[in-house]
């Protein structure tokens, strides 16, 4: 089948964009903190909730265009395609959705048959991406994943043979029981099946999730910190000898197939988030919806308030630009940190990047800092410590 769906580059000016958090799962993954429930039984009533969101919402971005829709979780793919397209056409009754727009659904790979891409290829999304994982059956089992390599494989040959060429898979490192030949598999079949995007992750234990339960019981061992540095560096030079672009902490791209939605979290841009526990961002405030589908959707029918917000001052969005600005390739421009921010908060960040400069975890290029491969593994640290304290 002829593709039809053309890349596109991350524009100069990202506009706003729009997130739903489709807040359900099939199964629960031993490894997953974000929100969801395994229950499908409120779907139809969630999906009308999202769609009175967006009506009670449609005045909090700054700007009447969206450059991107991202539809993550959860499973987005638990919903039939037209009902997919049923949410891109509320969001249009509120906002001039770009020409060439990024709009991504995340989806699980036994859920990408021929029947569900064909009729997906009929909707204006034109961006997947797949939670992979891994193609090793038994990594697959341990994570409790639905799916088996052989059909996450299969899934991306069809995907692309019905016209998706822009296609991102997420893998996760660090897994116990992952030795670096499996690893090294796994990348490979990634880049044999010329994707253009790869979000990788070091496994974490998260409170509350069934693996953090194991390793604290003994039932789990967490990879050593030496092996999986190994695994990351790897990651890294792999991808760039197979021509990725590594723009960010997990994420690496071809030419122009930067995910335009994430760039914008990262990127400082506004942003709206539909759904339980979505957040949203618009320069003066953050605001979070509450984290339970059915007081989500209660307060909703009942047009309650089902959100917080949080006021922000100048040393709130200057932490914010520091988490968001040095996980990326492009770093943190001093310039602009003086502009916005007044000399006191660039002379700190002169102060903190002193030694990491020292030390090779962060290179200065012109008037940006950023962080090299070694200080890229131990980002949080580094993101810590640039943080402005008001007491200090």
């Amino acid at each position: 089948m002829e593709n039809k769906r053309n890349a596109f580059t991350l524009q100069k000016k990202v506009m706003s964009g729009v997130y739903f958090h489709i807040p359900f799962c099939k199964q629960l993954c031993h490894y997953c903190a974000f929100h969801k429930s395994i229950s499908l039984h409120a779907k139809n009533d969630m999906l009308e909730c999202f769609k009175k969101e967006l009506e009670l919402k449609k005045n909090y971005l700054s700007e009447d265009h969206l450059s991107s829709i991202y539809f993550g979780g959860g499973t987005p793919s638990v919903y039939q395609p037209d009902k997919i397209q049923e949410l891109i056409n509320e969001v249009q009754k509120y906002w001039k959705i770009d020409s060439n727009a990024e709009i991504t659904l995340e989806a699980n790979p036994d859920d990408l048959s021929v029947k569900y891409l064909k009729q997906l290829s009929e909707t204006s999304v034109n961006r997947l991406s797949v939670g992979i994982q891994s193609f090793h059956d038994e990594d697959l089992i341990l994570m409790n994943r639905r799916h088996t390599g052989k059909q996450a494989y299969e899934a991306i040959k069809r995907a692309q043979y019905y016209g998706f060429d822009n296609i991102s898979v997420d893998q996760i490192y660090g897994v116990p029981g992952l030795t670096m030949k499996k690893w090294k598999e796994n990348l490979n079949l990634v880049y044999k099946l010329n994707i253009q995007h790869i979000s990788s992750y070091h496994l974490m234990y998260d409170p509350n999730t069934v693996f953090a339960k194991k390793l604290e019981k003994g039932q789990l061992t967490e990879m050593d910190e030496e092996e999986s540095y190994e695994q990351y560096k790897y990651l890294v030079d792999s991808a760039r000898k197979n021509g990725f672009k590594h723009y960010e902490i997990s994420n690496f791209c071809k030419e122009n197939y930067i995910s335009r939605h994430n760039s914008s979290y990262w990127q400082q841009k506004e942003y709206l988030g539909i759904g339980p526990s979505a957040h949203s961002y618009n320069f003066k405030e953050r605001e979070w919806n509450i984290a339970h589908n059915h007081k989500y959707m209660k307060a909703i029918k009942e047009g309650k308030s089902f959100s917080e917000k949080e006021e922000l001052n100048i040393y709130d969005r200057f932490n914010d630009l520091i988490l968001t600005s040095l996980r990326t390739y492009w770093g943190l421009n001093l310039t602009s940190v003086k502009e916005q921010f007044g000399e006191k908060l660039y002379l700190h960040c002169l102060s903190k990047a002193e030694k990491y400069i020292q030390s090779n975890h962060i290179r200065k290029e012109n008037s940006s800092l950023i962080l090299s491969d070694k200080g890229v593994f131990v980002s949080n640290d580094i993101m810590s410590d640039f943080f402005y304290v008001e007491d200090e």
